[in-house]
């Protein structure tokens, strides 16, 4: 790429992306996102329904990873499925991007 500001975009199937490199604003959004919805309620409806484990505290650490040394910089894209669905919401929303069906 020639410029700092030009983005470059391929297409992927979601089941081949394993993580996303995670920024604050990511944890902003997934913030507004989740709304009235207590992390812990959070928390173990994607336990319960997709059998991952997730505390309530890492949830914290995503929403909030500026100055954290403990926060991830990296996030599995299956978590980011199961907690976007969990809030009834679909994944791409949490970027900003279109959907795109085949």
């Amino acid at each position: 790429m020639s410029s700092k500001a030009s983005k470059k975009f391929i297409m992927l199937e979601l089941d081949v992306v394993a993580s996303v490199d995670w920024t604050p604003e990511f944890g902003q959004k997934l913030k507004l996102m989740r709304g009235k919805v207590s992390r812990r309620a959070l928390a173990q409806k994607v336990i319960d329904q997709y059998d991952y484990k997730v505390s309530q505290q890492y949830i914290q650490l995503l929403e909030h990873p500026e100055g954290n040394e403990k926060a991830p910089a990296t996030v599995s894209f299956k978590l980011l499925r199961y907690l976007t669905e969990a809030l009834d919401t679909d994944v791409y929303e949490l970027f900003d991007s279109p959907q795109i069906f085949y």
